[in-house]
């Protein structure tokens, strides 16, 4: 059985006074990577931190390069009217999976 972890965080900016996690370095998907592996962890899911200016590209960069074990959950709202351009485009991206 396959076994994914439906959000992990990755981020490449230090992290702010203001965030809620212990680690005020980044966090690489060399190293989230390196723990699944050691978990048992098969695949994850990104939720980009909505407080790190690079969030999406960050992730991004994460899914073009390790497409195997890491996909996309892109940050955003769609409007009331529908969803915009935008999101049509970034769902658009490899290894996007849906957005919020």
């Amino acid at each position: 059985m396959e076994i994914v972890d439906a959000q992990i965080h990755l981020w490449g900016t230090a992290c702010q006074a203001t965030c809620r996690i212990d680690r005020l370095t980044a966090f690489a998907p060399e190293e989230a990577i390196a723990l699944m592996d050691e978990g048992g962890v098969d695949a994850a899911i990104i939720h980009p931190p909505g407080w790190d200016p690079g969030f999406d590209r960050h992730a991004f960069e994460a899914v073009r390069n390790y497409p195997g074990p890491l996909r996309d959950h892109g940050l955003g709202a769609a409007r009331s009217t529908g969803i915009s351009r935008a999101h049509r485009k970034l769902r658009e991206q490899p290894g996007m999976l849906g957005l919020r």
